[in-house]
């Protein structure tokens, strides 16, 4: 087969090659000549059947007296069947072996001319010297093999001639040399073209690869990229809940299956009491890591479908989809507790003080608010009522059918 260099020759549009085969490729590489060499040899070995079938017939019809070379033909036949099935069989041996076995029996029965029929012998000749240089020209074999094969087929040539020196002139057997040097030269430079052809076709196939898959990879790439840059678009950067824009289309979502199917949505606005004065004691350092805490306390304290945003400032706002007010205001009640159990203390004028929430209740759905900016208001609402009766509070807003808001309180541990 084809030997692999480490440094591909130039390509056949004279451009340099500036890779160097990796093994990996380069046992694609002889995998590649290895099924083209099967391929070869299975068109070969249907092109000696049928060659070696008119071979035969015709010169028995020509020369009656050469009968033999029906029996010569019917050899070439059963190899070339042969050779046909092992290159293609399931077990598929080695093809090197086959194209040899094959390149020398249809030479043998190019040679059987010489000895069955005498009145073609400078004809037969003739084939025997060109035909060996002529067929390795259809081989992917290396330039090596190559120039092995074509000694082997002069010295077949020497041997022929010179038994028979004596029958033939002498400008006959030096016409037979000299065209089996020429065709000898011409195959030469051809399997050595070819070689470099095959070569640089395999590299610029590699490049190709190679190009496509760091396509893949950087779409991949990109498509990653796109993903995170659509997730931090949506994520707040001190806390790692969503944002305002995340929090606008989980609402708007939210409204337009209300609308469609009637399916509920409680949505709970929280404030945490009194912030300022915490951010003023301990500082806005403090304070955002007091943030990032209550943060991990409401994610840790709601249902896998609820999502909890940072609205603004110290403001959070959950949505609870397929919950009901009281669902809702359980929830609620579960996250006013985890804020309070952090224990976050500050100084003030009265005494050290614990970090609360307060939160305001109301339901998207049917007979109740069923757009954003009107769920907004009413929680808002029911957060101020909150603040207004106390702090460290629930408030709930449902919209009664009329449109109006119900002042009911849910008081602090009243809601289970």
């Amino acid at each position: 087969m084809l030997g692999v260099p480490r440094t591909l020759g130039r390509h056949s549009t004279g451009e340099r090659a500036d890779q160097h085969l990796t093994a990996r490729e380069a046992l694609a590489f002889r995998a590649a000549n290895r099924r083209t060499m099967r391929a070869t040899t299975g068109v070969m070995a249907i092109t000696a059947t049928v060659c070696a079938a008119l071979f035969g017939a015709g010169t028995v019809l020509l020369f009656p007296r050469a009968a033999p070379i029906l029996v010569v033909a019917a050899i070439q036949i059963m190899v070339a069947v042969s050779a046909f099935v092992l290159s293609r069989g399931r077990r598929r041996l080695p093809p090197l072996p086959i194209a040899f076995t094959l390149a020398l029996s249809a030479a043998a029965t190019v040679l059987s001319m010489v000895v069955f029929v005498p009145d073609t012998r400078f004809v037969s000749l003739l084939l025997l010297a060109m035909f060996p240089p002529t067929m390795v020209l259809f081989l992917p074999w290396s330039v090596r093999v190559q120039a092995l094969w074509l000694l082997a087929a002069a010295a077949l040539l020497a041997i022929a001639t010179g038994l028979l020196s004596a029958a033939l002139p002498a400008p006959e057997w030096i016409g037979v040399w000299v065209a089996s040097a020429t065709s000898g030269l011409v195959s030469l430079v051809g399997g050595v073209l070819a070689s470099r052809l095959r070569r640089g076709v395999f590299a610029l196939h590699m490049q190709a690869r190679r190009a496509n898959a760091m396509t893949v990879a950087r779409e991949a790439e990109l498509r990653r990229l796109n993903g995170e840059l659509a997730r931090a678009s949506r994520t707040d950067p001190l806390t790692g809940l969503g944002n305002r824009l995340r929090m606008d289309a989980e609402l708007t979502a939210a409204a337009a299956r209300s609308t469609r199917y009637g399916n509920d949505c409680t949505i709970v606005m929280f404030d945490l009491d009194r912030f300022k004065d915490y951010n003023d004691a301990l500082g806005h350092v403090a304070g955002d890591a007091a943030l990032q805490s209550v943060a991990a306390a409401m994610a840790g304290s709601v249902r896998a479908l609820d999502i909890v945003c940072r609205f603004g400032g110290e403001e959070f706002v959950v949505l609870m989809p397929e919950q009901s007010l009281e669902g809702g205001a359980r929830g609620a009640e579960r996250i006013r507790r985890a804020v309070e159990a952090l224990q976050l203390h500050h100084p003030t004028p009265n005494g050290p003080q614990v970090l609360t929430i307060s939160a305001g209740i109301a339901l998207l759905g049917r007979g109740q608010a069923n757009d954003e900016d009107g769920i907004l208001r009413a929680a808002d609402a029911a957060l101020y009522r909150a603040k207004r009766a106390g702090r460290n509070r629930i408030a709930g807003a449902p919209f009664s059918a009329a449109g109006k808001v119900d002042d009911e309180q849910l008081r602090v541990g009243a809601v289970r």
